[in-house]
């Protein structure tokens, strides 16, 4: 038994070291190629024992020969073999050791020992993933069923989109925090609590995500992975390759979809707001697949936002190869049988044998003879002259191309100047910064600045700065895994990504197309076609011509145009700083018409622009909106998360966020405010006003003697509208209350109203529910008024 454990030991750690090598070295490829790999690593460790026990030996010999006991008892000092050796000699077969008694009795103990710990260990591991087995199926059974129109519907379409023809469960749970996905025959797929309140982009979006792993059966991967760690539970590198296959399937998911028309820096930022609420899982996070741990989210972010590395899905004809290369290595691995050299055996025993009796003194070796491969590696010499600041330059002419590839990241700084040459002042800074490999390279009248790092640690740290000067008509080619990028008076086209940083580009022409994984933009003062992005902060466009736009995952995207500039009344100078709700001393003040107006806009962590006070004849805040032109011919805003504060709308307003509080002041025309979750305050409004939030009170005051047109809707709350006395409407007021809220909600009106019940408990709608409504006129009638609630109440007010 013990040479089997040995042999056994020996072939997995071989199987597990190649798998985890041959994926990191696939690194360029595609996550579903690494993840093939890797549970093709895991399949083989499965079958191992069973293909050692079946499959015919392949015996080499490679090992050394071990000379008989026989040889060894020969007295060396004597040249000759004593009686009680001979006689020893000639009881034994040869190659024979004698047993003692004692010893004996510690390899039975320790044959013993080491099956029945690694039993404990196996089944302490099984229980444990059985448990969690149990705990999901209980979250199951306790959740209940997502239905509605929305849900349905995005649900058929997407699994249509991702080939699923199964059908899948949809569920949501109080009990999770991030969406999650198990099962292989009957898929389920769920949600958390909050998913109700989910803006329709981001339901899409995670259920394409979790549709992606039921394609790809991910659920039954990890199963066999867990089924894998438990048979090896001692052994680290099968939990390193479990690590691993998780990372890959999650990162294969990304990239289908982004591949499906998803944009990388909108994906991104949905990732950041999932992964902001998930937490630890255990057993039962082990067994399912999660969109969004905290962990692998900068792993994942970098990944989804780099466009080069992106590769399809593998074909099925690639994963039946894949498949059989995994049962001819595991086949190979398994009928592998080491054994001593049988030749060299015979001219061992001879050679020890013929020494021995000749010689009485053992053989000396020759130290002179003994190579050594001591010395220190050579230095490039680049490297060796490398110093923590420095100054480079080539030649350059207009028209050409600065391309950066900065592996190690660095904060970037490009100016335009009136000399034909491409000048870097670099200061390489950080704990690691000596392990940085740095090239600038003359290319085709432009240049090439590289830097790297040098070793094979994962966790190194740098902090450099490049100030970087170009002629002025020069293009921009910028690939960085992290850190700020800044171009200012340079024509020319600027294309590219950085990790995580802000992007700043001012008094520059072109086109241009950049990214930043997590950061700040601001352009200004330029002439540009193109687009930036960022997944996550907030972007500002000010005084910029030509068809030119922004985008965030996460935060607001301002537009500042004005005919012949913006002229400010004081206050700071431009430059935009973020600071915790509690400690932000201003707030931005816009006049528009003549009209002061205050803007806030928070990022959802309690964040706020401060840009001083400015005059701005037209003001636009946009990015996406909607397809309705309910209110967009006032002040357009729009943010995925987070509360917005627009203190007065002159000539109406559109304001959307993904959720958070909106709040709109005084204002006329069309005001049109929408958000996933949150309350919703707006008034005195004297035109049409529409809100819809996905759980909040709301709250309305209309003024004037104008007609008034109001369609409310909230998810979970009260909504309250106070109107002009002498008002004249159709009124369609409608409160929902669910059979758990243990009450009835009520309408309540200062103008004397017919209201109705229902008597049955309507459960079209998911959760069992009643209506009370109220429909009728007062005044002569006119525009209509119209409101739904879920369990919240309706209150009709008098106001002035």
């Amino acid at each position: 038994m013990t040479p089997f454990i040995v042999s056994l030991l020996v072939k997995v750690t071989l199987l597990l070291a190649l798998g985890l090598i041959a994926a990191a070295g696939l690194r360029s490829f595609g996550p579903s190629l690494r993840h093939q790999v890797l549970l093709g690593t895991l399949v083989s460790c499965l079958l191992l024992p069973l293909f050692m026990v079946l499959a015919p030996q392949w015996r080499v010999g490679v090992l050394p020969s071990v000379p008989a006991t026989n040889i060894l008892s020969i007295d060396l000092s004597s040249g000759t073999q004593p009686a009680a050796a001979r006689l020893s000699a000639s009881s034994q077969q040869p190659g024979s050791i004698a047993v003692n008694p004692s010893s004996a009795s510690f390899d039975w103990v320790q044959r013993r020992s080491i099956p029945l710990l690694w039993a404990f260990g196996f089944l302490a591991v099984l229980g444990w993933l059985t448990a969690g087995r149990i705990r999901l199926r209980r979250i199951a059974s306790g959740s209940w069923i997502l239905t509605g129109d929305d849900w349905e519907r995005a649900l058929r379409e997407e699994s249509r989109e991702a080939g699923v023809t199964k059908p899948v469960r949809l569920l949501s749970s109080s009990d999770i925090s991030t969406p999650l996905t198990w099962g292989s025959r009957s898929p389920i797929i769920l949600m958390p609590e909050d998913a109700l309140d989910w803006p329709e982009a981001h339901r899409r979006i995670v259920l394409r995500h979790e549709l992606a792993h039921v394609a790809r059966a991910d659920a039954l991967s990890q199963l066999v992975a867990g089924f894998v760690c438990a048979l090896y539970w001692f052994h680290p590198l099968a939990w390193v390759t479990e690590r691993r296959l998780r990372a890959e399937c999650e990162r294969a998911c990304d990239d289908r979809v982004v591949s499906l028309g998803t944009p990388a820096p909108e994906y991104a930022a949905h990732l950041l707001e999932v992964a902001r609420s998930a937490r630890s899982f255990g057993a039962p996070g082990f067994l399912s697949v999660a969109m969004a741990r905290p962990s692998q989210l900068e792993g994942r972010l970098l990944a989804v936002l780099n466009e080069s590395g992106r590769r399809g899905p593998l074909s099925r004809g690639a994963r039946v190869a894949g498949l059989l290369a995994a049962l001819f290595i595991v086949a190979t691995v398994s009928a592998f049988r080491p054994v001593p050299r049988a030749a060299a055996l015979a001219k061992e025993a001879t050679a020890v044998t013929t020494a021995s009796l000749t010689d009485s003194k053992p053989a000396t070796p020759d130290l002179a003879s003994i190579k050594t491969s001591a010395k220190p590696p050579a230095i490039s010499a680049r490297r060796a002259a490398l110093d923590s600041s420095f100054e480079r330059s080539v030649p350059a002419q207009n028209g050409g191309t600065l391309t950066l590839d900065l592996r190690t990241g660095g904060k970037v700084n490009i100016t335009g100047w009136e000399r034909q040459q491409v000048l870097v002042q670099a200061v390489l800074a950080g704990r690691d910064w000596r392990s940085t490999d740095l090239a600038l390279t003359p290319v085709s009248g432009g240049a090439r600045l590289a830097t790297e790092f040098t070793g094979s640690s994962n966790t190194q740290s740098s902090s450099h700065r490049f100030e970087i000067h170009v002629p002025r008509s020069f293009n921009v080619r910028i690939k960085s895994a992290g850190g700020g990028v800044t171009i200012k008076d340079v024509n020319g086209d600027f294309t590219g990504s950085t990790g995580g940083g802000e992007i700043k580009i001012r008094n520059a022409s072109g086109q241009a197309e950049i990214s930043t994984g997590g950061g700040d933009i601001w352009i200004s003062d330029s002439r540009l076609t193109g687009s930036v992005s960022t997944g996550g902060g907030q972007v500002l466009i000010e005084r910029v011509t030509g068809n030119f736009s922004g985008y965030s995952g996460g935060g607001p995207v301002t537009y500042i145009n004005s005919d012949g500039g913006i002229k400010r009344k004081g206050g700071a100078s431009g430059s935009s700083s973020a600071s915790s709700a509690s400690s932000a001393t201003s707030e931005p003040t816009y006049v528009v018409d003549g009209v002061p107006i205050g803007i806030g806009v928070g990022s959802g962590r309690g964040a706020t622009v401060n840009k001083g006070s400015k005059t701005i004849t037209s003001y636009s805040y946009d990015g996406g909106g909607g397809s309705s032109s309910f209110g967009a011919g006032g002040i357009r805003m729009n943010s995925n998360g987070g509360d917005i504060s627009l203190p007065a709308a002159p000539n109406g307003a559109r304001v959307t966020t993904g959720g958070g509080a909106v709040r709109i002041g005084p204002s006329a025309g069309e005001v049109y405010a929408s958000t996933g979750g949150g309350p919703i305050d707006i008034g005195p409004a004297s035109g049409s006003v529409e809100a819809h939030t996905g759980g909040g009170n709301v709250t309305i005051t209309l003024t004037g003697s104008g007609p008034h047109s109001v369609d409310v809707t909230s998810g979970k709350g009260q909504v309250e509208l106070i109107v002009p006395r002498d008002v004249s409407a159709t009124l369609e007021l409608e409160s929902a209350y669910t059979n758990n809220l243990g009450h009835e909600t009520r309408i309540e009106s200062d103008w004397p109203l017919t209201i109705t019940s229902t008597k049955d408990w309507d459960r079209s709608e998911g959760t069992p529910r009643k209506y009370v409504r109220a429909r009728q006129t007062i005044g002569s009638g006119g525009p209509v008024i119209r409101v739904r609630t879920v369990n919240g109440n309706v209150l009709l007010r008098r106001g002035n």
